[in-house]
């Protein structure tokens, strides 16, 4: 068992994990050049980790589990610095993160009344996340001074990424009253 935690995807997924800080303490110390590297070090690792598994047939619990947690808590990291250092509006990121919350508690109420459900993310749920991860991009390219991403550019990202978390939180509720909604007669 012990081999199958430690595989090359989890140890992947794990330095992605080590990321965080590191961007965190970059974007914090406004040093988005360097913020840049380490985000897209971090979005070629998470590709990397789920194709190691896949190929090399080392898909593991811990690494389905782990993965999705990562990316939320780099997600959630970015968002909550960028804002804080003016890259990103509040609004988007209370939005991001209510929409995150209100599914992960959704999730563990169904999970302890009917017992644990799978739950496959929507075609919607996956533009949305798209568009979060697009944004964060958008807005540390911005601050890093990359050409041709401009301010009015990183606006179109927020305001999609807006429509998108909202639209998708909206049928993720209407999907989960449809499967586990009381039944009448």
């Amino acid at each position: 068992m012990t081999s199958r935690l430690f595989t090359a995807s989890n140890q992947i997924t794990l330095l992605r994990l080590a990321f965080v800080p590191v961007f965190a303490i970059l974007v914090m110390d406004r040093s988005y050049r360097a913020a840049l590297v380490v985000l897209t070090v971090a979005a070629i690792s998470d590709v990397l980790d789920g194709t190691l598994a896949r190929l090399l047939k080392q898909v593991s619990p811990l690494g389905v589990a782990l993965d999705p947690i990562a990316d939320k808590i780099l997600m959630t990291t970015g968002y909550l610095t960028l804002s804080f250092r003016g890259a990103l509006p509040w609004w988007l990121t209370i939005v991001v993160l209510t929409r995150d919350v209100g599914i992960i508690m959704t999730t563990l109420l169904i999970s302890l009344v009917a017992g644990y459900r799978p739950f496959y993310p929507t075609s919607l749920g996956k533009a949305s996340t798209a568009a979060q991860v697009a944004t964060i991009f958008a807005a540390v390219s911005h601050q890093a001074q990359v050409p041709h991403i401009t301010a009015e550019l990183v606006r179109v990202f927020v305001y999609l990424t807006a429509a998108l978390t909202l639209a998708s939180g909206v049928h993720y509720l209407i999907v989960v009253r449809q499967r586990y909604g009381q039944r009448e007669g």
